[in-house]
This record gives C-alpha cells, structure tokens and sequence, in this order.
C-alpha cells in the first residue's frame, strides 16, 4: 500500500505535515556573526511520521517517529545532521511499509505482529550522561545514539541496573555532584502505580534505587530537584483499562482530581515520601525548586484547566510542619508559555531567569499561514526575572513562530545567564526553519545571528546543548 496522508485530520498541508526525510548540511548559511565562544552541540527532538497514524489518536502530536536534529557549533560555524531513531518500531514499519502501532500509549490498538516488540518512538528529548548519548520517551527505556553520526546503537539498561520498565524524559543533572536523577512512572508496565527513582553518577553507574507507590495513576511527565529533594508532582491526567479497551490515547483530563506532589529525600527511602495536596492543575513541564530553611519552592508554567493559558507560579512546601498536607500557591508572572527554560549550570540552586518562547498578542502573527498551528504559535523570545517579575523580550518577524528555547553558557562563564539562547523558529512564508541565537543579557536586541536551513522542520519537541568539552572528539571527514 502506497503511503499518503491526505485527509488525515492532524496533517493538514503546511508546515506540520510530516518531512519524512534524514539531511546532512555543511557549513550552514549564517546570517550575523557567531560568536567565537560558542563551541558545542544544540540537539533539539521532533516527531516525525514515515507512516500516516491512525485518525482518531488526538494526542498524534506525541505519537511520532523520534528524528534528533544536531546542529554543531565550531569556530564561528555551524554543521547540521538530522536522523530519524531506528527503533524497533520505525524499522517494523519500513519493514511492513505501513502503520503497524496504534493510538498514543496503548498496545491494544496495534496490530498483532507486533505485541511483542518495544513502542518506543524515542522521540521527546536527549541527554548526554555518563559518555553516552541517550534519547528519551517515557513510555520505554532509553535510547542510545553516536552523539557525532546519529547512528541508533540500541536501547540502554545500563549495564542491567535500571530495572523499571520506564524512563521518563525529563530526568535532571545535579550540577553540584553530576548525578542524573532519573524516574520512570507506570514502572512495572502500563496502568501499574510504581514509581521507581534512579541516582545514576557522573560516570553512569546506577548507585541508588527506590520504589514507591503513586495517590494514583496520573501522569508524571517531569520532576524537579533541590540539593536535599526529589520532587514528583501527579497531574490530573488519568487513564484506565476501559479507556484503553474503547481504543482512546491513554490519557484523558480529569479536572475533579487533586494535584498530588510526592516529596522524597534525595538521601531517604520509600518510607520517607510525603504528599502534598492541591487543586487540579495543568502542567507538564517544570522550571526549578530550591530549599532553605525547610521550605521548598518551586516554580512552574501551569494553568487552571485544560486548555486555559498558562502562568508562572510558585508552589512553596512547608517541610517543618508534619501535619500540613497542602501547599501554597501564587502567581510569580502572567508570561504565557509551557516550555520555559533556565541556565541549567544553576538547577537545584539559587536561580534568577527563566527563558520562555510566547505569544504577544499586541505583537501581529501571521496565522493564516500556518493551519492547525495557530493556537500554538508564539512570536516573542522573553526573558523572566523569577524573583522580581521583570520581562525583558525580543518580538520575531510575523512570519516566524519560536519553539522550545535552550540556554547556552557562553565558553567559561561563572555568572548566571552568561551566554546565549537558542531557539528554532518555523518561518511558515518561506516554509523553511532558522536557528535563532540572542544574546541571554540582552535578549531584547533581538537575534545576534540566524542559522538558516534549506529546509522545514516539524515543531519540536525538547532541546538541549553539549558543550565540546564534554563530548568526544569529532572525526573529520
């Protein structure tokens, strides 16, 4: 059967639709000057689709081919690669030459042939530990990848002592000790309640584990950390075995569930978790949490419904009192963005910004050009002071809609936000995608240079940056 996806409700003909194609550019053309202390790798996730998904899957936006974009960054250059994950569901399909995995996260709608093999799309984001490359969906193990070829080697267990049948994708790096703390959710198999914690050292050795059980089955899309706590917020996206049974993607809003956030001493057990209650929440991806004098705050784009806009607000746990089972809330901005990001050199401690790719309604976009998009598009680079509410911000062109920013250290940088922010922009006139850099001080200049590429890039998922220093060399061609 020939692949088409005319008629598909998630793909209507634009600049979403999906490329279906792996690209090698040299020497990228560049607008501006790079500055010469950048030197590194910006990585950025997509979903792709190499077959069309079946229509009724609404969370399609999650559901694709995991295809890694890595622009690399040396004198004053820029050299971009782009693959698609050969997971052993991409390669079942080109195998088959047709869809053979259904909706979004439930094996029950896929077909037969491949109950057995890994879903896995590998397509949410990448992290570079412990000298390997690993990218990440929550559903699965991990990934690993050349972090130079792209070359798919296979999924990673390290070395047999992550036992969880999950990982999410949003593990964090202690910049202090350079332990990841990963979690996977639904940790013994779809719908079970285990959350299983991993302490993994800088040379990516498991070193601690710890398994708990969750209020309930909701979704664990990220965490956040101090120096003494792991903090695990469920969200009031739910799930059951008659959902999946009926064939829906397997998360559904259930505005009647309480926010439950699960505290766990980085040093503790099981037996240390405390819960704290609050009102449904919709929020997915988090900023940063620090602890002093046995307070916890945390700060976080969140929003009261499902579809409602988002603010910045700062949850804050009272760890001194046994008996207070909630938290307090309040609003630290109105900025409206769900993907905001930070100088990760200084996550768990003491923090001043936030970057955040958002919408200016006073500010023209040229929607019309992007159909299906319009809702999600966003034409400001903003800068936020957490601790002040101050925004400094750079307006794009009309034409242009930013996904998700990345900070970017400028070589040897002490200070916080010393550096850069990156972001790609979809420009939906010329139907191609640019790399944006600003300058992280001076976000309001507007971009200091653009990377241009000849061709588009679907919206992204999640990005990051590599630092030379930490990787291997390159071998040059």
């Amino acid at each position: 059967m020939a692949v088409d996806f005319r008629g598909h409700p998630m793909f209507p003909r634009g600049f979403n639709s999906p490329t279906r194609f792996e690209a090698d550019v040299y020497d990228c053309e560049v607008w501006g000057t790079i500055p010469s202390d950048i030197e590194g790798t910006f990585v950025r996730m997509q979903c792709d689709f190499a077959y069309p998904p079946p229509k009724n899957d609404w969370m399609t936006g999650f559901n694709g081919d995991g295809h890694i974009s890595a622009f690399r960054f040396a004198n004053g250059s820029v050299d971009y690669r782009g693959r698609y994950i050969k997971t052993a569901r991409l390669m079942a399909e080109r195998k088959a030459r047709r869809r053979l995995f259904g909706v979004y996260r439930n094996s029950f709608t896929d077909d037969p042939s491949v109950r057995h093999l890994d879903r896995s799309a590998a397509n949410t984001h990448a992290y570079w530990h412990g000298g390997k490359l690993l990218v990440l969906k929550e559903d699965a193990l991990p990934w690993h990848i050349d972090p130079h070829t792209l070359e798919t080697y296979g999924p990673w267990d390290f070395n047999g002592k992550y036992k969880a049948v999950s990982m999410s994708a949003h593990p964090k790096v202690d910049p202090v000790s350079g332990e990841l703390i990963a979690y996977g959710y639904q940790a013994k198999g779809d719908l079970t309640d285990d959350v299983a914690v991993y302490t993994i050292n800088a040379q990516g050795e498991v070193v601690k584990e710890v398994w708990f059980k969750a209020p309930y089955v909701g979704i664990i899309h990220d965490i956040a950390i101090t120096q003494k706590y792991i903090i695990f917020p469920v969200v009031a996206r739910v799930t059951s075995l008659e959902r999946l049974k009926a064939g829906e993607p397997m998360w559904e809003w259930d505005g009647s569930r309480p926010t439950m956030v699960g505290i766990l001493p980085r040093d503790g057990d099981a037996k240390d978790i405390r819960w704290f209650r609050g009102p449904a929440r919709n929020t997915l991806h988090f900023l940063n949490a620090t602890d002093r004098n046995g307070k916890i705050t945390m700060e976080l784009p969140t929003s009261d419904g499902e579809r409602d806009p988002s603010q910045i607000r700062r949850w804050t746990f009272d760890m001194r009192s046994r008996r207070r089972d909630t938290f307090e809330e309040e609003v630290v901005s109105t900025v409206n963005g769900f993907l905001p990001r930070m100088d990760d050199r200084f996550l768990s401690l003491d923090y001043r910004y936030a970057f955040v790719t958002s919408r200016d309604p006073s500010r023209p976009a040229d929607t019309q050009r992007a159909p299906g998009m319009a809702r999600m598009t966003t034409n400001v680079m903003q800068r936020l002071d957490v601790r002040t509410g101050e925004v400094k911000q750079s307006y794009v062109e009309p034409v242009q809609s930013l996904q998700e920013p990345c900070f970017v250290p400028r070589k040897n940088a002490q200070h916080e936000g010393d550096g850069y922010v990156m972001a790609v922009a979809s420009n939906y006139e010329s139907m191609t995608s640019d790399l944006l850099i600003f300058d992280a001080q001076r976000i309001e200049e507007g971009a200091i240079a653009t990377v241009k590429l000849p061709f588009r890039l679907r919206s992204g998922t999640h990005t990051n940056w590599f630092p030379a220093s930490s990787l291997p060399p390159v071998k040059e061609a």
